[in-house]
């Protein structure tokens, strides 16, 4: 009898050691991770590869938003390597963007792990300060380029590529 009194209180003991607290449990923990670039979405649908079909995506027009990604650390650093489409405005020339790597911080605005607002700061590529919004939904980080200034690539009635004018919307997968 006392080996089963011992055998359910290291049952129960044990039990407690699962359910107990830590400092995994803060909400950032579970908003940490890496976010791949899945969408690049556009106020209006374009053909940029000129294949005769319009997407919002752009990622469906060019291979030039693959690698895309943000991470957010536990420590609340971050990385994010932006990607895109770039239009030599003097030349008509098209190419793809290096991949710009940034890093700087973020912290939790409100809400939690699977909805949350997080606020991001870094410095870009020209020095500048910069602070982005994303808005976590269970697996999903959206960036919303609400700058009045936004522009996409796109194509004119001649099939030249022109940037113009409108929002963007960046979705990243966990």
């Amino acid at each position: 009898m006392k080996k089963i009194n011992f055998l359910f209180g290291a049952l129960a003991i044990g039990a407690l050691g699962l359910t107990s607290c830590s400092d995994d449990d803060n909400n950032d923990v579970g908003i940490a991770g890496t976010y791949t670039l899945k969408e690049v979405n556009t106020e209006a649908a374009t053909d940029f590869d000129q294949d005769g079909e319009e997407h919002i995506n752009q990622k469906e027009e060019s291979s030039c938003y693959n690698g895309g990604r943000i991470r957010l650390n536990s420590d609340n650093t971050f990385t994010y390597v932006i990607t895109g489409i770039l239009i030599d405005e003097s030349d008509g020339s098209v190419g793809c963007k290096n991949e710009f790597e940034a890093s700087g911080t973020w912290q939790v605005q409100s809400g939690t792990d699977d909805d949350a607002i997080i606020s991001a700061a870094y410095e870009d590529q020209n020095g500048d300060d910069q602070v982005i919004t994303l808005v976590k939904d269970g697996n999903t980080l959206t960036l919303a380029d609400d700058n009045i200034l936004s522009t996409y690539p796109d194509r004119n009635s001649s099939g030249e590529a022109v940037y113009t004018s409108g929002s963007i919307t960046y979705v990243f997968q966990k």
